[in-house]
């Protein structure tokens, strides 16, 4: 039981640092827009601000999902 809660926390942690690392790097993308070959920001300064707080929740989630994770195992494990 332990094993299969921990991986579908562990899914669930892949996922959401997954999502928020995308959400990085379009706001990083979007702040260098010059770089990027761009006249000008392809999204709105408030948007970027809502993406920055949706990442900033999905690490928060991920971290307390995290720390749900039973590393003790088993009473079977050595």
């Amino acid at each position: 039981m332990n094993n299969a809660h921990n991986h579908r926390l562990i899914n669930n942690i892949e996922t959401k640092l997954a999502q928020a690392q995308s959400m990085i790097k379009v706001i990083l993308d979007n702040h260098n827009y010059k770089d990027e070959g761009l006249d000008e920001p392809f999204i709105d300064h408030c948007d970027t601000g809502n993406l920055l707080w949706t990442a900033g929740d999905l690490i928060e989630d991920a971290y307390k999902e995290l720390l749900k994770i039973d590393i003790k195992g088993d009473d079977n494990n050595a």
